[in-house]
């Protein structure tokens, strides 16, 4: 990628008015983690993204049930995070690797409630992914229509019911295809976002 990410200005934009208070709270106790973000076509110029939804009952998920891509946690063998990012990728959605190039990093993005740094990177399938969901943390793969996301109506604000008792309301959101994507995983796709779209 030739210019200049977009990085914090895009993940402010499709942040809750909660985080943008204090968006590096203890990022000095950071963990690493990476999460691919693959491109394919279902047929010529139709491209779609690759997401996953959590299980809901997944023990000691903090974004248990939510739409995030896949991806999770660097371990101490992993040479670097790219490397994390390709094989917490393999271990969640079983895609073949061989048919998908690496494009580039984009901006790490720090998650306050789970204290991970999370590392993107954009990546391209050549050919259409045959994948296997991980049953025990994976309760759907699902793949979107990137058109969708550059429709300017997928873009809205919802309700999020944390607990019973926390509500965060005015969330920003992206409504695709009647799943929800916020938080973290709609910053990091908002930057990819203002990268490819039109100036």
């Amino acid at each position: 990628m030739s210019r200049e990410l977009p990085g914090a200005s895009a993940h402010q934009r499709m942040a809750h008015a909660v985080r943008k208070g204090d968006p590096h709270a203890d990022i000095n106790k950071k963990r690493d983690a990476a999460v691919l973000m693959i491109l394919f076509e279902k047929s010529p110029g139709d491209f779609h993204l690759i997401f996953i939804k959590r299980t809901s009952s997944h023990i000691g998920d903090k974004h248990a049930g939510q739409v995030a891509f896949p991806g999770g946690k660097k371990e101490i063998t992993d040479p670097d995070l790219m490397y994390t990012a390709l094989r917490e990728t393999q271990e969640e959605i079983a895609i073949d690797l061989t048919h998908i190039d690496i494009l580039g990093p984009l901006s790490p993005l720090y998650i306050n409630v789970s204290k991970f740094l999370v590392h993107p990177f954009l990546a391209y399938s050549w050919k259409t992914p045959v994948m296997k969901r991980q049953e025990t943390e994976i309760e759907e793969i699902l793949e979107l229509p990137l058109s969708s996301f550059l429709d300017s109506s997928s873009l809205q604000q919802t309700r999020i019911h944390l607990t019973p008792s926390i509500i965060l309301n005015h969330v920003p959101c992206f409504q695709i295809n009647g799943h929800l994507i916020w938080g973290a995983t709609a910053m990091i796709m908002n930057e990819l976002l203002e990268i490819i779209r039109p100036d």
